[in-house]
């Protein structure tokens, strides 16, 4: 059973981009099963001498109060919708501040913002160790979910990312891609077959197991549509954002590993790459609930 993304953490950087990011939490929560949101700033933690500190001991407390009226005067002219929100604004690494809330709330969902296709380094350092889901949404880009991409390997983590869209997108009539990439392998000229006779009959079999896939997907408006394609090179991600922007879909939606990652700490190759190169399109990120235990064990590590 897919739980609804009750508790979503919201992580606002006090630029332009605040503004999409209340919105688009907005838009979300309204199909989500959203009951709580809460909009967390942090503040860069500035070392100053320790005699400043004595003369001016309520600096710090001053800018974070002023900073949170700011995000309430932002939420209440952006944010219209029902669902009960707070505050929280923290001094400290963005990261690990990041991370600890997440965990002391028990979020659903981390959303970020990304302003360009360098700006990755938060995004790749949260979906490594976030204890769940993670949506990374570009700069200008408004949340939608007409057309929906689900990279398909056929493993549990493609399950559950065609299992949270399909919950997601239930009450809705959405469009939603499945793609598989395959492969010709190497050894595929020990059959007597041509390159393009081994490539059709894998294309044959990922179209099969696209078919049984969508069979038994439990869909109800929702329109499943299979899509194979060839990775001749060994750069699935760049066939998978190439075939996205071919259907100018909404939304990505890919699990945090595939059938290659073993370690429950890190994200899956495909899924971190897909973070950096991806600069126009929502992209989803699907974590298994408790997938990472001890969060706070491994912040150790952020410094």
């Amino acid at each position: 059973m897919i739980a609804p993304l009750k508790k979503i953490i919201v992580c606002l950087d006090h630029s332009e981009m605040d503004q999409g990011l209340i919105k688009n939490a907005c838009s979300l929560s309204k199909i989500a099963g959203t009951t709580q949101i809460t909009f967390l700033n942090v503040i860069r933690e500035f070392n100053m001498p320790e005699a400043v500190l004595k003369e001016f001991p309520h600096l710090m407390d001053k800018a974070l109060d002023e900073r949170k009226e700011e995000i309430k005067k932002r939420i209440k002219e952006h944010f219209n919708c029902e669902v009960p929100t707070r505050i929280m604004v923290r001094q400290g690494g963005e990261t690990k501040e990041i991370l600890r809330a997440a965990d002391e709330i028990k979020s659903d969902l981390i959303i970020l913002g990304k302003k360009k296709v360098t700006d990755s380094v938060l995004s790749t350092r949260i979906a490594r160790r976030s204890p769940c889901n993670l949506l990374i949404i570009p700069h200008g880009t408004e949340l939608k979910f007409n057309k929906i991409f689900i990279p398909v390997d056929f493993s549990d983590y493609s399950s559950l990312s065609l299992k949270r869209t399909l919950m997601l997108t239930e009450n809705l009539k959405s469009k939603i891609y499945l793609q598989n990439v395959y492969q010709v392998p190497s050894s595929y000229r020990y059959s007597g077959k041509s390159y393009e006779e081994f490539a059709k009959i894998m294309k044959g079999h990922a179209t099969k197991d696209l078919e049984v896939l969508i069979k038994k997907a439990d869909k109800k408006n929702q329109e499943l549509i299979p899509v194979c394609s060839l990775d001749k090179d060994g750069k699935i991600v760049d066939l998978v954002i190439k075939e996205a922007k071919k259907k100018n879909v909404d939304l990505i939606v890919m699990g945090a590993k595939g059938r290659t990652t073993t370690s429950a700490l890190f994200i899956g190759s495909k899924s971190e790459r897909m973070i950096r190169m991806n600069d126009s399109t929502p992209l989803m990120i699907i974590r298994k609930k408790g997938a990472i235990a001890g969060i706070l064990e491994s912040l150790k590590d952020l410094g």
